[in-house]
């Protein structure tokens, strides 16, 4: 699972600063806008004045994720679960990166953890969908990845895993759909195109 979308939300609201709120509300600009260098660079000068500033951290956390560097996403995420140990972004910051090493069972205590503390976040639920799939929990997993799809119906990445994880029970014709839905959104999706093909050899020669 090498692939992500950052967590689309304000990080931890604390009583910061005027100044501070304004740092963070560029930072969060920058992500949006894919800039994430950018946002890294104002949190880490946040945290030069405070380095116990749990926004900042946050920030960090889910900018180096964006940006594949996962040991920094993680020196992050831990800190940030340091500082307080519901921080959602950190937790899922930390149940990504064990999903990407399929540690199925680690990676749901940090995911559980974040959808406690910020429910019906599509990214979220996408990737506990996801770990509880791979542990075997078929049926529960393709339900909370449909959760997440009815939150954002236009997300490739929602739409390539539901899929595949119906291409695994045998559901050809359901995956196709999702692939083409995935494919009509972003038609140079790589993924989406060499799943399409795979359901499509799946299902003529299964059925």
């Amino acid at each position: 699972m090498s692939y992500k979308n950052h967590i689309k939300g304000t990080p931890s609201e604390m009583p910061y600063s005027r100044k501070v709120m304004s740092q963070l509300a560029q930072s969060e600009e920058f992500k949006i806008s894919g800039n994430h260098s950018k946002a890294i660079e104002i949190a880490e000068t946040i945290l030069l004045d405070d380095p116990g500033c749990l926004a900042a951290v946050e920030e960090l956390a889910d900018n180096f994720l964006s940006l594949d560097k996962l040991p920094e996403a993680e020196k992050a995420a831990n800190f940030a679960i340091k500082l307080s140990p519901t921080s959602y972004i950190g937790n899922y910051v930390k149940g990504f990166i064990e999903l990407s090493r399929g540690k199925w069972e680690n990676a749901l205590q940090f995911l559980l953890a974040a959808n406690l503390e910020h429910p019906n976040n599509p990214e979220i639920l996408r990737c506990l969908g996801w770990g509880i799939f791979h542990l075997g929990k078929k049926i529960e997993g393709i339900a909370t990845l449909d959760r997440a799809l009815n939150l954002r119906p236009d997300d490739p990445m929602i739409l390539c895993d539901l899929g595949v994880c119906l291409l695994h029970c045998n559901s050809f014709d359901r995956a196709v759909t999702l692939f083409e839905r995935a494919l009509a959104i972003a038609p140079t999706n790589e993924r989406a195109m060499e799943c399409l093909e795979a359901a499509k050899e799946f299902r003529k020669k299964f059925q």
